[in-house]
């Protein structure tokens, strides 16, 4: 079901969601201010450890590697996603020189607890990351939608 999501879909529904697109403005004056950006996230211990055990198991593509090494994409902003009385965080990175074609959308739980991700691209569709429930599959999807 949601594992054979098109990668077609996946740029559906990005550009339904200026707050993860590339090119995302500011948000309008009074409009509360997203969180940080994913690279930044990613300094915090616990919530690079928790990337480091979604990735662990996995054979992600390399330039995911590269970006874990370097913590170097785009400047997107994490927003919030609500689950469960919880409030979550999701994250966006894509490929260097390649954005349109390799994404990566990262969900965190609260106080980077856990992580799991969906991974598009062109070449292999949607695949997976962190094993997440079909819950977490839906709040990742859900999200790109809104």
């Amino acid at each position: 079901m949601l594992g054979r999501l098109s990668f077609a879909f996946l740029l559906a529904m990005l550009t339904a969601v200026p707050a993860l697109s590339q090119e995302a403005a500011p948000p309008p004056a009074g409009e509360a201010s997203k969180g940080p950006v994913l690279g930044q996230l990613l300094k915090v211990p616990k919530y690079i450890y928790a990337w480091q055990l979604m990735v662990s198991g996995e054979t992600p593509p390399e330039w995911v590697k590269e970006y874990t090494a370097t913590l170097d994409g785009p400047p997107v902003p994490t927003i919030p996603v609500p689950l469960d009385g919880e409030i979550y965080t999701l994250g966006f990175t894509c490929k260097p020189n390649d954005c349109e074609n390799n994404q990566l959308y990262v969900l965190f739980a609260p106080e980077g607890r856990d992580a799991w991700a969906m991974l598009g691209s062109q070449a292999t569709g949607i695949t997976w990351l962190g094993r997440p429930s079909e819950r977490i599959q839906d709040a990742i999807t859900g999200a790109l939608r809104k």
